[in-house]
C-alpha cells in the first residue's frame, strides 16, 4: 500500500467512525424520554398541583409523577386520577408505590380503574417500600420476598378472569377484580430497587428499572445486574425502560443550582457511601465517610443533576451513553412553573430536537 492509498484508507475509517458516532448520538437523543415529579412534602396543595401537571403536559413532558408516602399532603392514586381527568395525553406514573401499603387485589383494583380512567396512561413505579412502616400499623417480614409476590399477583388479577395462586405470603383460590387495565397485557410496571434482589427481581419482572441518585459507572453496573436477569428469564433486556429519579436543579449557575440539593444530596450520598450499597468506595474514595461534612462536593455532582442547562446537559449525555433512557427530576428546583419551562425549552429540547 502506498502513501496515498493508506491516507486515503485511514480518512476512510475515520469518516465512517464518525457517522456511526453521530447515528448512535442520535439515536441515543431520540429515544430519551423525560418526566417530572411533583415535590415530595406537606405543604403541596392540590390547586397548584394540577396547574403544574397542565403546564407539563403543554410543555411536552412525556410524564408526571406523585410520590407515595404517608407523609405528603396528596395520596399518588387519588391525585393522579384528578390529575386524569383534566390531562389528554401525559402519562401518569407512581414513584413509586410502596408494594407493601395495600393488599395486592386492592393495588390491582386502583390500578386498573386507574389506566382505565386515564385511557391507559399509567406507569407503575412500584418497590418494596420504605420510611412508611410506622403507619402500616403491622410488621412486615421479608418485605422483598413478599414483594415480589405483590407483583406477581398483581399481573394475574390484571390478565385472568379467576387467578388461583399459593405463595409463601398470598394465597388465592378464584380471586377475581371486576375492572381490567386498558393497556394490554397491562401497564408498564417499573421497579425500584438498590439490593442484589430486588435488581435481580426487576430483570424477571418489570418493563423498566428505576435507580436514583447514583453516578453513571454505578448506574451501568446495577443495570447490567438487571439487564442479565431478564435475560436468563426469557425477556428481551433492550426492551427495558431504563429510567433515573433523583433531584434535578436549574439554575443561572452551578452553584446557585447546587444550593437546591446540597443538603439533600450530601446526606443521600452519605448514607449509600455505607454498607450495604458502598458508593463511597465504588466511587473511589476508599471507605464510607465518618462525618456528613466529610463528603465531597465532586461525590454529590455525581449523583445528581443539577447545573446550567448546558451542565445539565452534559450530565444527561453521559447518563444516557450508559444505557438510561428515561430521566424524572424527584423533583425540578427550584419548584416552580417557570423552572418547568426553562428546563423543558433549555434542556428537554435539546434532546428532542436533536
Amino acid at each position: 500500500m502506498n502513501d496515498l492509498d493508506h491516507i486515503f484508507t485511514t480518512n476512510f475509517i475515520l469518516q465512517n467512525l464518525y457517522i456511526i458516532e453521530y447515528v448512535n448520538q442520535y439515536e441515543c437523543n431520540m429515544n430519551i424520554n423525560f418526566g417530572v415529579c411533583l415535590p415530595a412534602t406537606s405543604d403541596v396543595d392540590f390547586g397548584s398541583s394540577l396547574e403544574y401537571v397542565l403546564e407539563a403536559e403543554r410543555l411536552g413532558y412525556d410524564s408526571v409523577w406523585v410520590a407515595d408516602h404517608w407523609f405528603i399532603s396528596l395520596e399518588a392514586f387519588t391525585a393522579l386520577t384528578a390529575f386524569a381527568m383534566k390531562t389528554q395525553k401525559v402519562k401518569l406514573g407512581t414513584a413509586v408505590i410502596d408494594a407493601n401499603r395495600r393488599p395486592p387485589a386492592i393495588l390491582a383494583h386502583i390500578t386498573s380503574t386507574l389506566d382505565t380512567i386515564s385511557n391507559g396512561r399509567l406507569i407503575l413505579g412500584i418497590s418494596s417500600g420504605i420510611w412508611n412502616e410506622k403507619s402500616y400499623g403491622y410488621t412486615v417480614k421479608n418485605k422483598v420476598s413478599r414483594f415480589k409476590e405483590t407483583v406477581e399477583v398483581l399481573k394475574k388479577f390484571w390478565t385472568e378472569n379467576e387467578i388461583e395462586y399459593h405463595g409463601e405470603y398470598y394465597d388465592f383460590e378464584g380471586g377475581a377484580i371486576g375492572p381490567k387495565p386498558l393497556q394490554k397485557p397491562h401497564p408498564p410496571i417499573w421497579i425500584n430497587g438498590f439490593g442484589p434482589r430486588m435488581k435481580t427481581i426487576a430483570g424477571e419482572l418489570a418493563d423498566g428499572f428505576v435507580t436514583q441518585h447514583c453516578p453513571p459507572k454505578i448506574f451501568e453496573e446495577e443495570y447490567k445486574i438487571v439487564k442479565n436477569s431478564a435475560k436468563k428469564a426469557g425477556k428481551d433486556p433492550e426492551k427495558l425502560v431504563a429510567a433515573f429519579m433523583a433531584p434535578f436543579a436549574l439554575g443561572d449557575t452551578y452553584d446557585q443550582a447546587y444550593s437546591y440539593v446540597k443538603e439533600r444530596g450530601r446526606r443521600t450520598v452519605f448514607n449509600f457511601g455505607k454498607p450495604p450499597h458502598n458508593f463511597a468506595e465504588r466511587m473511589g474514595y476508599g471507605g464510607p465517610w465518618e462525618k456528613l461534612e466529610d463528603v465531597p462536593d465532586e461525590a454529590v455532582d455525581q449523583c445528581f443533576l443539577f447545573g446550567t442547562a448546558d451542565d445539565c446537559i452534559s450530565k444527561i449525555e453521559k447518563f444516557a451513553k450508559k444505557g438510561v433512557n428515561y430521566f424524572v427530576p424527584l423533583p425540578l428546583y427550584p419548584t416552580d412553573r417557570k423552572t418547568l419551562k426553562v428546563f423543558a425549552e433549555e434542556v428537554v429540547a435539546y434532546f428532542k430536537d436533536n
